[in-house]
């Protein structure tokens, strides 16, 4: 159930289930992204263990998008057509993401403005890290 006819109330936090971002999910991203083969990146850090200990990574990472669309489905869900419908998301990632992590996403109603509500928004791993950071504004009424 989405949130669009509720109100949120300014500060409190809200919080996703986790999200086991597991080999399947990762494999299921990586043939999205080979399609069409012209897209192929061999040796890169998300596939090549090699690659991603040659950058510093001790085994291949997520993509970023893959991180940003947790937090963004999530928000979809949470929030229905006030976020899918005008609504925008601005992050960085700040940690990289490992296949086999657990990520919860998390959001904190910090004001309404102009019709919008801004959140603070962040994604953590099982060990408490965040991984990315930023805000999204929703349409504060459905």
């Amino acid at each position: 159930m989405s949130e669009s006819t509720e109100q949120t109330t300014l500060g409190a936090e809200l919080k996703s289930v986790p999200y086991l971002l597991d080999d399947a999910t990762a494999d299921a991203y990586r043939r999205a992204l080979d399609s069409p083969p012209r897209r192929r990146l061999p040796n890169n850090i998300h596939s090549d263990p090699a690659a991603a200990s040659r950058a510093g990574f001790d085994a291949p990472i997520a993509a970023g998008e893959q991180t940003l669309a947790v937090i963004a489905e999530w928000l979809a869900k949470r929030f229905g057509a006030r976020f899918t419908r005008g609504g925008r998301i601005e992050v960085t990632l700040t940690r990289p993401v490992f296949y086999g992590d657990t990520l919860v996403s998390h959001a904190v109603a910090a004001k309404k403005e102009k019709g919008l509500m801004l959140l603070n928004i962040w994604v953590e791993n099982q060990r408490g890290e965040r991984v990315l950071e930023g805000v999204a504004r929703v349409r504060a009424e459905a």
